[in-house]
């Protein structure tokens, strides 16, 4: 799915950044306080930005704290269509997954 390590951190830190989150995530991976959030269910965050932490920290490696059910309810629409054009470009391989972060990527410099 991913072409490597780099690209999924990459990923997750756009998902991050859509929720104002960007600097929990390096490009190499969580940092210590995303850990932290994690281990505290979201701790201070808000619920779109616990749900998008939680689809950030399931897409870093599988870990499912972010339920569906949860997510499509918590999600506002921004948040939704980032996360189904994700999936579709996941679906599509890895230079899909790399369109998608430039376009996130670009988004957020406007």
């Amino acid at each position: 799915m991913f072409e490597s390590d780099a690209q999924n951190a990459r990923v997750c830190r756009a998902l991050c950044a859509c929720v104002g989150l960007r600097e929990l995530w390096t490009p190499s991976g969580p940092t210590d306080d995303a850990m932290a959030l994690l281990a505290a269910d979201g701790g201070p965050l808000s619920g779109g930005e616990r749900t998008m932490l939680l689809v950030a920290w399931a897409v870093w490696n599988g870990d499912d704290n972010a339920r569906l059910g949860d997510t499509i309810h918590r999600l506002d629409g921004p948040g939704l269509v980032v996360l189904g054009q994700l999936l579709v470009a996941m679906a599509n391989g890895g230079s899909a997954i790399e369109a998608w972060i430039t376009t996130m990527e670009s988004n957020k410099r406007h």
